[in-house]
C-alpha cells in the first residue's frame, strides 16, 4: 500500500492539468503523426455535427461521417457546448477532464495509488498519450473507459453483481465513444476466465461461479449492444453502411502479416517518445513469465492489463496507421509497464529502485514535453482570428478544413468528400459564403473539381493561409451576393 498525504492525488492531477494548459489553445503538435492530417482537421470533423446541432438546431447524419462512429463522444459535448460555447477548446477540456478523472480514481484508492502514480508519470505524460489527452477526439475517451473498466472489474471481484455489471458496461462505453473499439467488450470475459483458471489451479473456490459472472457480463454487453443496434445503427443504417464501405476495406494487411508487423514496428511503433517503453515492455514480460511479480489480490488488474495489451496487437497489422489508431496499443503497453512497476514497488526493498524508474521515465517524458512546448504553433488560431472579423454566424461554410478553422464562428460548417455527400446540386443549394480547400483539393479527394465547381473562378476573393504543412485557401464565393 502506497500511503501519502491525502492531498497527493489532487496535487498530482493538478500538476498534470497545468502541464496541459500551454497546449489547449495551440495547434496539434507537428510530430504526433506524419501520415495524415489527424487532429488538424479531425478535431473539427469529430465535433462539427454536434456544433451544428447546438448552434443551428438540427442534426444531420449525412453531412459528415464522424458522429455515426462516435455517438457517446459527440453527445457528451452537448451540455458543455451549451454552457461554454462550441469552440474546439471546450471539447479539449472535456476530454482532458475525463482522462484526469479516471486517473484520479486510481490515485484516491490507497491500494492502487502507486499504480496511479506510475500511470501518471509513465503513461499520462508519454508524448502521444499526453497530446491526445487534450485533443477534442474520441480516442482518449474510449481508452479511459477501458482503463476504468479494468479498475471496476478488480473492485467487483468480491462485490455485488451490480458493480460487475457497471464494470462490464465500461467496455461497451469504449465502443460507444468510438465504434472501432468494439473489440474491448471481450476483455471482461477474458479476465473472468483467467481468474477462474487461476483459482482452479490454486484449488480455491469463488463466491460467484464463472457461469454467473459470464451471465452478468453477457446480459450487460448484450443489452447495450441491442440498444445501440436498435436506437443508433438501424435509424442511420444507410449512412453507417456507406462509411463502412468507404473506410472498412484495405485497413488491415493480413496477406503478408509478418512483413506488415515488422514494417509497422520499425516505422510507427518504435518511434521517438515510445521506443524506450517498448523495450521496457519486453523486460516486463520476461519478468512476468519468470517471477510473476504481482500480488494475488491484484491479479485481476494484471489480467485486465495483459488481456488489453494482447487484444491491441491486432493494430500492428494496420496499413500506414496514423498515431491515433495506435494510441490504444501504446496505452496498453504503458499500463502494463506501470502495473509491473507498482507491483515491484510494493516491496519495501525495491521501493527506491521503483521510484527511480518512475522518475527516469517521467524525466524522459518531460524532455519530450519541453521539446513540444518549444515548437508550439498557433496557425489555426491565426485563421480563426481572421474569420472573427466577419459575421458568419448565419452562413454556411463548406470544406473539410471549415470544420476546424471556422469552429469559433458558430457558422454552419459542412465538410465535403468525393466519396461522401457527393452531389453537385446539393452543394449548389447550400449557397455557401465561404469554401475552404487546399490548392489540389487533396483533403476532399478533389470533390469540387469532380463536380465541375471551379473555386477560384467562382470566388470574389481568396485568402491563403499556411496551416502546418498545408496551404489552405479561403474562397469567398460570388454567390453570397446573388
Amino acid at each position: 500500500m502506497f500511503k501519502t498525504n491525502r492531498l497527493f492525488p489532487f496535487l498530482l492531477v493538478l500538476f498534470l492539468a497545468l502541464l496541459h494548459l500551454p497546449f489547449l489553445q495551440a495547434d496539434p503538435d507537428a510530430e504526433v503523426t506524419v501520415v495524415s492530417r489527424d487532429a488538424w482537421t479531425d478535431e473539427g470533423l469529430n465535433t462539427v455535427q454536434i456544433r451544428n446541432l447546438v448552434n443551428h438546431g438540427y442534426l444531420s447524419m449525412s453531412e459528415c461521417d464522424n458522429l455515426i462512429k462516435t455517438p457517446l463522444f459527440g453527445y457528451s459535448l452537448i451540455p458543455f457546448y451549451k454552457i461554454f460555447g462550441t469552440q474546439i477548446i471546450v471539447g479539449r477540456a472535456m476530454v482532458l477532464g475525463f482522462v484526469l478523472l479516471v486517473l484520479f480514481v486510481f490515485l484516491r484508492d490507497e491500494k492502487t495509488r502507486l499504480f496511479g502514480t506510475a500511470l501518471a508519470f509513465i503513461a499520462m505524460m508519454q508524448f502521444h498519450v499526453f497530446h491526445y489527452s487534450h485533443y477534442s477526439l474520441a480516442e482518449m475517451m474510449a481508452v479511459s473507459w477501458i482503463l476504468l473498466g479494468i479498475y471496476l472489474l478488480w473492485k467487483a471481484e468480491n462485490s455485488s453483481g451490480i458493480l460487475m455489471a457497471l464494470a462490464t458496461a465500461c467496455f461497451s462505453m469504449a465502443y460507444l465513444s468510438k465504434i472501432t473499439f468494439a473489440y474491448a467488450v471481450i476483455i471482461p470475459f477474458v479476465v473472468s476466465y483467467l481468474n477462474f483458471l487461476k483459482e482452479r489451479m490454486e484449488d480455491r473456490t469463488h463466491e460467484r461461479s464463472l457461469a454467473s459472472v459470464w451471465s452478468i457480463q453477457g446480459f450487460t454487453t448484450g443489452f447495450i449492444a441491442f440498444v445501440y443496434y436498435l436506437k443508433w445503427y438501424e435509424p442511420s443504417k444507410v449512412v453507417f453502411d456507406m462509411v463502412k464501405a468507404n473506410q472498412g476495406s484495405g485497413r488491415y494487411d493480413v496477406a503478408d502479416a509478418w512483413s506488415r508487423i515488422q514494417f509497422n514496428l520499425n516505422e510507427f511503433v518504435m518511434v521517438d517518445g515510445m521506443a524506450p517503453f517498448v523495450i521496457l515492455l519486453a523486460v516486463v514480460l520476461i519478468g512476468f513469465v519468470v517471477k510473476q511479480p504481482f500480488r494475488k489480490e491484484n491479479r485481476v488488474l494484471f489480467f485486465g492489463s495483459i488481456s488489453w495489451f494482447l487484444l491491441e496487437l491486432h493494430h500492428t497489422l494496420l496499413v500506414n496507421p496514423p498515431s491515433r489508431y495506435l494510441l490504444p496499443l501504446f496505452f496498453s503497453i504503458l499500463v502494463l509497464i506501470a502495473f509491473s512497476v507498482s507491483e515491484i514497488g510494493a516491496s519495501k526493498a525495491q521501493k527506491r529502485v521503483v521510484f527511480s524508474v518512475i522518475l527516469l521515465f517521467g524525466g524522459y517524458n518531460l524532455s519530450n514535453y519541453w521539446a513540444s512546448y518549444q515548437r508550439r504553433t498557433f496557425e489555426i488560431a491565426a485563421v480563426r482570428n481572421y474569420l472573427s472579423h466577419f459575421d458568419l454566424k448565419k452562413e454556411t461554410l463548406l470544406g473539410v478544413w471549415s470544420a476546424t478553422l471556422a469552429s469559433n464562428t458558430e457558422a454552419r460548417c459542412i465538410p465535403i468528400w468525393s466519396d461522401f455527400n457527393f452531389d453537385k446540386e446539393r452543394i449548389r443549394n447550400y449557397h455557401s459564403t465561404v469554401i475552404f480547400s487546399e490548392p489540389d483539393e487533396a483533403e476532399s479527394g478533389e470533390a469540387f473539381k469532380a463536380l465541375d465547381v471551379h473555386l477560384k473562378a467562382d470566388a470574389d476573393s481568396v485568402r491563403a493561409f499556411k496551416v502546418w504543412r498545408y496551404q489552405v485557401t479561403v474562397h469567398w464565393m460570388k454567390e453570397q451576393h446573388d
